[in-house]
């Protein structure tokens, strides 16, 4: 399974709607026609009857388990367990001993009582249809309820507990930021939303998780003004100043800037996202677009920015020279600083890792490396399992080595200088560089002929990640023995199907961690030292509506790109 060269803007899989006619669905298959709208909408969505009755009842508890004093985990049922039906807004368990939600729609009534929604995912479903309704359509109905429960659902967790934001916890990320007094550790730390600007949420939940990216945050501090210094070695150190940011550049730190400033309503991206249509004019026109895609140009284009910025820096250390005036010994300085400069863009610091391609030869044993950069980690889903471990397809698609019909090249002893042999062999990919934040990307978007299909299986994945295990022999800044554990604080999730969906983020509000000059030594607690490390709290986003969830909702997403960040 080939990586994503993250520096080369090649077309990723696209969500798009099609008009394609339905094909039969095959039990045994991937999900691929889920999120599509049923003929039941119209009669069992009743808006005015939902909204009086969530709004005189307990809000996401089991009104049956109420009423039967029936404990789950020693609590009624509650939470991401409880459905919401959109007739007349009773409220159920989806326990499967209890299965109130499906009683209740067995129960007869006058009229359809079959579409629910999920107040864990805010996913749709029809018991009549029997599968999960788009709620991002055109069915009017089906969108306000989502829109009035979504919003209900925070004013009661906020009248329930009194949360206005998140209170950050004293952090020790830094000593204190260059030229200012320190900041109070009772500073508040908001989540905020993001205004839709029409079919941007692909965008919007990457941005939710860059905005939480503590890394992002302060190199871009560093970098953001005219006549930043950047201290480049070796060969021998030059400390060079850097112009201007470029424009794309400059709107992601405003952007940063108002994600953290404090004050009430949603941030309107509309600067960053025009600057990055000006670098990729594919985003333009306000059509559904793939995250993953989203995120590869958006930091490509500043890693090019800041490259581009870099070199300016250094040939004005040099006094500007050119091909005609620079003698050989300044051409050979100019590009000996170059490619050391380059290096320290602050999108490689952060996100840029290094991949080993190993391939032996079955017949003459010969071996043959390649080393690329990523920029994320792309794992596919192996449908024909039951359930899908996340190590498994970390293992399947690094470690164990996969036998093909490879092309070598080899020299023969024949008028050709060289010639194609088809013959087998073994592949196998390792980590031999690790950046501070790891993206993984689930392959859910697949070719199925002539149509792309999506795969809705759950993978399950860990909060904390021990990639140690893919690591080679000579991967940079690894001891043997050690561990190299990171922490989830990310996720992109992808509800519906190709022909309409929603992106969302999770993201986990948490103190920094403190980031010197030195090497670090890799983690070497147990097991409970390390979990206590990831202490917070996680937030869920959909456009401009946040609200606070547990863990577990979390754990249950149906993840599309998830963001490690390294544990120190």
């Amino acid at each position: 399974m080939r990586l994503k060269d993250p520096f080369s803007l090649k077309a990723a899989d696209m969500t798009k709607r099609t008009n394609k006619p339905r094909k039969p669905r095959d039990e045994e298959s991937s999900d691929e026609v889920s999120g599509l709208t049923c003929q039941h909408v119209s009669k069992a969505v009743d808006l005015s009857s939902v909204k009086k009755a969530v709004t005189s009842s307990m809000w996401s508890m089991c009104s049956d388990c109420l009423r039967e004093r029936t404990m789950i985990d020693g609590e009624p049922a509650s939470g991401h367990d409880i459905l919401v039906c959109l007739k007349c807004g009773f409220q159920g368990c989806s326990q499967s001993e209890s299965q109130h939600s499906t009683k209740h729609h067995q129960t007869l009534h006058p009229e359809s009582h079959c579409i629910t929604i999920s107040l864990g995912t805010w996913k749709a479903w029809c018991f009549e249809c029997n599968e999960e309704l788009s709620t991002h359509c055109n069915k009017k109905a089906l969108a306000q309820t989502l829109d009035f429960l979504q919003k209900h659902s925070v004013k009661a967790a906020s009248d329930a507990f009194g949360w206005t934001g998140l209170r950050e916890e004293p952090s020790d990320y830094a000593d204190q930021p260059r030229g200012k007094s320190p900041v109070s550790n009772s500073t508040l730390v908001p989540v905020k939303g993001v205004n839709n600007l029409g079919n941007t949420c692909f965008f919007n939940a990457v941005m939710q998780n860059l905005s939480q990216t503590h890394m992002l945050n302060d190199l871009i501090q560093d970098v953001k003004e005219k006549g930043h210094k950047l201290k480049i070695c070796p060969p021998g150190a030059l400390t060079v100043t850097l112009p201007s940011p470029e424009p794309l550049t400059s709107a992601m730190f405003l952007f940063l800037h108002s994600m953290k400033e404090s004050g009430k309503g949603p941030v309107n991206p509309k600067i960053l996202f025009n600057q990055l249509c000006q670098k990729a004019p594919r985003f333009k026109g306000y059509q559904q677009q793939d995250s993953q895609e989203l995120l590869h140009y958006l930091l490509d284009s500043m890693r090019v920015e800041e490259t581009k910025r870099i070199k300016a820096g250094i040939l004005k250390s040099f006094n500007n020279p050119t091909e005609k005036t620079a003698d050989e010994e300044t051409k050979r300085q100019v590009k000996a600083y170059g490619k050391e400069g380059v290096k320290m863009n602050f999108v490689d610091r952060i996100f840029v890792g290094e991949l080993t391609n190993t391939i032996m030869c079955e017949e003459c044993e010969h071996i043959s490396t390649v080393k690329e950069a990523f920029i994320d980690i792309s794992l596919p889903i192996i449908e024909e399992r039951v359930s899908i471990s996340f190590n498994f397809l970390l293992r399947y698609l690094l470690v164990l080595p996969k036998y093909d019909n490879c092309v070598l090249f080899a020299t023969l002893l024949t008028e050709k200088k060289s010639d194609k042999v088809y013959t087998s062999a073994r592949k196998q990919m390792l980590i031999s560089s690790l950046p501070p934040v790891v993206t993984l990307h689930l392959k859910r978007f697949h070719q199925a002929g002539m149509n792309l299909r999506k795969v809705n299986r759950h993978v399950n994945f860990p909060l904390i990640l021990d990639l140690a295990p893919f690591c080679s022999a000579s991967c940079k800044n690894l001891v043997a023995g050690e561990r190299v554990l990171y922490s989830l604080y990310g996720i992109v999730e992808h509800s519906g199907s190709m022909r309409g969906g929603h992106y969302t983020a999770y993201v986990k509000v948490r103190s920094p961690q403190r980031r010197t000059e030195q090497p670090q030594r890799r983690n070497l607690a147990g097991p409970r030292e390390a979990s206590s490390a990831t202490q917070g709290q996680w937030v869920y986003v959909s456009d401009t509506n946040v609200q606070t969830v547990p863990e577990s909702r979390v754990l249950n997403s149906q993840a599309y790109l998830l963001f490690y960040e390294e544990m120190l």
